[in-house]
């Protein structure tokens, strides 16, 4: 039976190799760490000790990148990571001089914080809520951050 348990990781192709590194490495603390020898040239970074991000560089010249269309660059839309620490989240942005939209959405009990990387791709800091919708939520299971199930045992309505 298949069975999918959780997002590996995500990849993002990109012209602005280190920018795009130091980018991830400053928001959200990722380390670059070991890879294995692929033809391109690339960086796998970590959380903690998880690859989650697979950047490739987009070399010069057409069809420099094997088994790649050379029309293909930034494809990834977004990717959403859950966070705690809000006040400190947009302090930190704010600080860093990172543009950043805030999208509220009450059914879920989350709060968003969408970040611009270098390549145009959208990071989405998802904050748990508590039921007001205005507090960061500061008593959580201890898997609070697996999966999207953060509805009230009240309110178990799916949504569309």
């Amino acid at each position: 039976m298949r069975k999918v348990h959780n997002l590996h990781h995500v990849n993002i192709e990109t012209s602005k190799f280190e920018e795009t590194r130091a980018f991830y490495e400053d928001l959200l603390g990722l380390t670059v760490g070991r890879r294995a020898q692929f033809p391109t040239r690339g960086y796998w970074m970590y959380l903690r000790n998880e690859p989650i991000l697979h950047l490739l560089e987009i070399p010069e010249g057409k069809g420099a990148v094997p088994n790649r269309d050379s029309h293909r660059v930034n494809r990834v839309d977004h990717f959403g990571v859950m966070v705690s620490g809000l006040q400190e989240s947009v302090e930190f942005m704010e600080k860093g001089g990172y543009k950043y939209a805030r999208g509220d959405v009450r059914d879920d009990r989350m709060l968003r914080l969408f970040v611009e990387d270098p390549n145009g791709v959208i990071v989405e800091l998802s904050f748990l809520m508590e039921a007001d919708g205005l507090t960061e939520a500061k008593s959580r299971r201890d898997d609070w951050s697996h999966g999207a199930q953060f509805f009230d045992a009240e309110d178990p309505t799916p949504g569309p």
